[in-house]
């Protein structure tokens, strides 16, 4: 990796964790609205298309959450909004379910 690369690579780090200590705060003092809509729609889209880039062809499921997980709630939440901006239903989401299970 090219020093430039590497470099990169960690203002994308610093950029991420500083969006998630945002996103930290504006819910620790209940105020959501602190972190413009069009920031959460950009980093949500990039987050579910590189999810689903690095699951290709792995021997076991990655971990959405790793060890920050969300509660039932917020994912059904997440869950059924991204169903709709995707255009799918409940019988497109079964056919999809077990492609992440691996035997």
């Amino acid at each position: 990796m090219s020093s430039s690369a590497a470099t990169d690579d960690v203002a994308g780090a610093d950029r991420g964790a500083a969006f998630c200590s945002a996103v930290d705060d504006a819910l620790k003092n209940g105020k959501p609205d602190a972190v413009p809509d069009e920031s959460l729609q950009r980093v949500l889209s990039a987050a579910v298309k590189l999810y689903a880039a690095k699951s290709e062809d792995r021997e076991r499921e990655l971990a959405p959450f790793g060890d920050r997980p969300v509660n039932a709630t917020e994912a059904v939440t997440a869950i059924c909004a991204i169903m709709r901006a995707a255009d799918l239903n409940f019988f497109d989401l079964q056919m999809w379910y077990r492609r992440g299970e691996r035997e």
